[in-house]
Parts: structure tokens; sequence; C-alpha cells
């Protein structure tokens, strides 16, 4: 939530006043106290850049900063102390939000998770704290940092969300769910007797749909087309339905692939992957080095 603390800060601080501040605090938790939280004194003019810093820190935690954004958006247009409130820049909050699985139900006034999205996490059948055996891809866009430093924000924004919705379209067509999605790439998981199989074959298509993606969906200046690297292991790791919180070595040697081995717009597979796919897919890989936990293969450029 570092982002969106960051985000909310930036729009209290340009939308709202100090006693808007204060006033939808304490909507959310008739406790709150902004004198008391910021040490400033009763008559002591607290500014609301201050004002913001210290409703974000008392609303730290995840559920109880969704909490915040909720009646924030919800009082937007209505009076109260200090006028009306207006917002400027919440959408990006919001995106945020949903792309971390949670939307905005009006009628309840809170957030919750995003049915659409939520399906993607277990394929409705996975436990916490159960170990499951899966195909993990980690997909990595080239030069990500040079893409945001040369690139108008809000083509960033767009462009990193469509080519989720790309990358994610593929990956669900084979029975893969993206557990993770940063700004410069993400994690998908495969689960199944031919989990290894339906990662090539998704990462596969997504490679070779990449170009009519560059063409119809990127957002970016001409000459920055998005690259992707992948790697692709196979491996353990213990389910939580946060998959935020998840981690296993096995997810970490797939980052590794590609972030070590990997070249752009390329799929590097592990031996322990590549011994796992059937014949008609091992032909379009070849040995590529090795890694410490193996031999390494790339896929055949066509």
């Amino acid at each position: 939530m570092k982002k969106v603390k960051r985000l909310l800060q930036d729009l209290l601080s340009r939308s709202l006043n100090t006693e808007q501040i204060h006033y939808v605090g304490r909507e959310v938790d008739p406790s709150f106290d902004l004198t008391e939280v910021s040490g400033f004194g009763d008559h002591i003019v607290i500014p609301r850049q201050v004002a913001a810093q210290c409703v974000i820190q008392y609303f730290s935690a995840r559920e109880r900063l969704m909490d915040f954004i909720a009646r924030l958006v919800l009082l937007e247009g209505y009076g109260g102390s200090g006028g009306i409130i207006k917002l400027k820049g919440i959408e990006p909050i919001l995106n945020e939000i949903r792309e971390s699985g949670f939307v905005l139900d009006r009628e309840k006034g809170s957030f919750i998770r995003d049915q659409a999205q939520s399906k993607t996490q277990d394929w409705g059948f996975l436990k916490d704290g159960q170990e499951y055996r899966l195909a993990f891809a980690s997909i990595d866009i080239v030069g990500s940092s040079e893409l945001i430093r040369t690139n108008v924000k809000v083509d960033v924004e767009s462009t990193i969300r469509s080519l989720r919705d790309f990358v994610g379209s593929h990956v669900e067509y084979n029975n893969g769910r993206i557990w993770f999605w940063y700004g410069d790439g993400g994690m998908a998981a495969f689960v199944g007797d031919s989990c290894v199989q339906s990662a090539a074959i998704a990462c596969l298509g997504i490679l070779a749909y990449l170009p009519v993606y560059n063409i119809t969906r990127n957002a970016l200046r001409e000459e920055n087309d998005i690259r992707l690297r992948i790697g692709i292991h196979y491996g353990s790791v213990v389910y939580q339905s946060d998959t935020s919180r998840m981690h296993s070595d096995d997810m970490e040697k797939a980052s590794r692939l590609e972030d070590r081995h990997g070249v752009p717009n390329a799929i590097v597979a592990s031996e322990t992957a590549f011994n796992l796919l059937p014949d008609e897919l091992r032909k379009y890989f070849q040995p590529s080095g090795s890694a410490d936990f193996g031999a390494l293969y790339q896929n055949l450029v066509i």
C-alpha cells in the first residue's frame, strides 16, 4: 500500500483543507483527534500537509486505510466541516486498489474483493496453509525504469494496466492466475498435471502477440515498444489467500531466471520445468547455459 499512501498524501494535500481532513477522519473513526495525533496545541494551525501525514499514519493498516479512502470517496460533493469536498486525482488511487483485487461497493460503503479477480487466485480449491506444487512464470518488463522516466505518467499507468490485461488474458486462457502484478512485471501461477505445459503455451502466446499489443494498445512513445523477459520454473509454495504475502524458494528461482539469465522477448525455463514439457513443446526450446539449480533452456525464435 506504499504507492496508495503516497498518492493519498498528494490528494489530501491538494484537495482538502485541514478541517476537512479532520472531518473525514472522524467520520471513519469518531475517536480520531487530529490535534492529539499531530501533537500541535489547541490554538495552533495545523498545515494541511501535516494533517494529511497524520491521518495516513493513524489509518496506516490496510483495512483501516481502505475504510478511510472509501469514506472519502463517498463524501465527495458533500459539505462538512471545512466546506464541500472535491477530490483531485482519486482515480489513480482507485486503480491501485483495483489492481490489488478490491473494488468500491457504494451501497455497502466499503471496498470488497473483486469477484472477477478473486476467482483468479485459488482456482476455487487451494486452501490457506497448504503446500502445492505449481508452475511459476515470472514476467519482467525490460527497461521499465527508463520507460517511466521518458514517458508521460498517465501514459505509463495506462500501458501498465492494459499490459496486465493482455498478459492476464493469455494466462487465464491456459488456466493460470496472475498472483502479483507490479509496475515492472508480475508472477503467474499454473496448477495441475499439465501446469508446466500450460505455462509454456501461455508465455509463448504472450510473446507471439506482443507486437500486436504494441501496435494497438501501447500508449507510450512510438519508439518505446514493450519487451518482456520470462522465466518458468516448477516447484512448491504454501498458499495464502493474500497472494501478496506468498513467497517460496521456487518462486524466487523463477524470478532469478528472467532477471539473471533472460533476454528480451524470450522465455528461459529451468531444467525442472523443461523435463516436464511434452516432446511437442520441448522442440521449441534449446539449451541455454545453466544456473546454480540446473541446466537452462530458452525458446527458439521463429
